[in-house]
């Protein structure tokens, strides 16, 4: 009775399992690096998040907003009270009056950046809030957008609670955010769109 062959058949289905568990390893580490965000930084300490953010494009809006969608009488500002927040030294944020909406830029999301955060400044009514709209593109079927009501304090820039991102069993997807004055009061400053690339880890 030979045993070589058995032996032989043995080495075979090792080499096979090796083989298929790298593929699953790589297919795993080339799902969770569908989105590449190597430069996020500890913006939110001074609110007591230690997680780590990166902007999305144009986030600080110093870039002019390249890439947003200002609609209904949202527009730029400075002013020099907006420096230092959310780890930003710069002074250009978006106003957002009842009725206007701001959108940005598309970005990349996926498994692995499941939030996003933003900086904001109620300049208007107190009882006035934000509407929060993520749409997205490039996926399989249709995704419903998701809505998200938020209010600030007056006068005093503070960032939003974490807001989910949904990818549910796609690689990646497009989002973007838009940003509606939505009380006829509203009447707020937007900044620093931050997105969470770690939160999961």
């Amino acid at each position: 009775m030979s045993i070589a062959a058995p032996k032989h058949r043995l080495v075979l289905a090792a080499m096979a399992t090796v083989m298929f568990v790298l593929g699953l390893a790589a297919y795993a580490s080339s799902a969770n690096a569908a989105c590449s965000y190597p430069e996020a930084e500890q913006v939110f300490t001074p609110w007591n998040d230690n997680g780590f953010y990166q902007l999305a494009p144009d986030g600080t809006l110093a870039g002019g907003g390249t890439g947003w969608t200002l609609e209904g009488g949202a527009e730029l500002v400075s002013e020099s009270n907006l420096r230092g927040h959310a780890g930003s030294e710069e002074e250009t944020a978006v106003s957002l009056p009842f009725g206007a909406t701001a959108t940005s830029p598309p970005f990349c999301v996926d498994e692995t950046t499941p939030n996003f955060r933003f900086m904001m400044r109620n300049i208007g009514d107190k009882g006035g809030k934000i509407r929060v709209t993520v749409t997205y593109a490039n996926t399989r079927k249709v995704v419903k957008a998701k809505n998200s009501d938020v209010h600030g304090d007056l006068e005093e820039w503070a960032p939003t609670p974490s807001l989910k991102l949904e990818t549910g069993d796609e690689p990646e997807r497009e989002a973007r955010i838009t940003f509606t004055a939505k009380d006829p009061k509203s009447n707020y400053l937007v900044d620093d769109l931050y997105v969470d690339p770690f939160a999961r880890h």
